[in-house]
């Protein structure tokens, strides 16, 4: 997958710029993800899933610092429901009404950049165990102090910073673990590290993270090329070329709606990742 110093790299040799006269890798930078935030905009936003365990008589989670929209909530404890959304307006009439309440939340709202679950609060806490002996990176097979019994039998749980999800449990294994999911990485964790159930999880559109020289887009490798025209446009107006850049925005504006079309079509057909 190109990194974006290579695709600089690219359109310097493109407008003959070798010493970086007109395009310095801070500005074309800036351009690459102008373009990345565009392509999100207009053609596909990215997605990203956030998991979280659940404390006693606690609604209000913190969204990921990357979070734009939430899209929507599962939660998992006791039943598989999909949460409903209402607006900040209704949640505190919700509030009101049910004060105090606990139990099996039905909905969610976003106030002031917390996920907020409800109008009921949970009762229980997210099941635990520990995990027993050093799990590497690469364990398939977690074992713990119990898992038979205390986990779903399949589901997602977190060890530290890492989510892993599993298709199974043993008695004192998870089985199938899928390591490193939603975002995290796969880590070695010591015996005795506390292994907790994930209970609900947002899907929401994400922001994409400011690029690096060393970095690769976020947007699928095949529409790389959307934002490498997009910043020799603007490269061509900085030399002053303007018919040159005309050229090259006509092209880069022909990638958007074949970019679109084939997004489109990726939709209807249910096969857009």
């Amino acid at each position: 997958m190109a990194q974006a110093g290579s695709m600089l790299v690219n359109i310097k040799k493109l407008i003959g710029d070798p010493d970086s006269d007109y395009l310095d890798d801070t500005t074309g930078l800036t351009w690459l993800d102008e373009a990345q935030q565009r392509f999100c905009d207009e053609v596909l936003a990215l997605d990203e899933i956030q998991d979280f365990t659940i404390t006693s008589k606690i609604n209000r989670y913190d969204l990921a610092t990357d979070s734009v929209l939430p899209i929507a909530v599962m939660w998992y404890l006791n039943s598989t429901r999909k949460l409903s959304y209402r607006p900040p307006d209704l949640w505190y009439k919700l509030e009101a009404a049910r004060s105090n309440a606990t139990g099996t939340p039905n909905n969610y709202t976003v106030l002031r950049r917390q996920l907020v679950i409800g109008p009921e609060v949970p009762q229980t806490a997210s099941k635990t165990a520990t995990a027993s002996g050093l799990m590497s990176a690469a364990t398939a097979t977690p074992n713990l102090s119990a898992a038979s019994g205390t986990f779903r039998s399949k589901g997602f749980v977190k060890v530290e910073d890492e989510v892993m999800e599993y298709t199974g449990v043993a008695t004192t294994t998870l089985t199938g673990a899928v390591r490193g999911v939603h975002g995290t990485t796969a880590a070695s964790h010591a015996s005795g590290v506390t292994v907790t159930q994930v209970d609900f999880q947002m899907t929401y559109r994400k922001s994409p993270i400011a690029l690096a020289t060393g970095a690769s887009p976020e947007i699928p490798k095949p529409w790389h090329r959307y934002l490498e025209k997009y910043a020799l446009y603007l490269a061509w107006l900085a030399r002053g070329d303007s018919a040159k850049a005309q050229v090259a925005l006509e092209e880069f504006e022909a990638l958007e709606r074949s970019a679109k079309k084939s997004v489109g079509r990726r939709v209807m057909d249910g096969v857009l990742r």
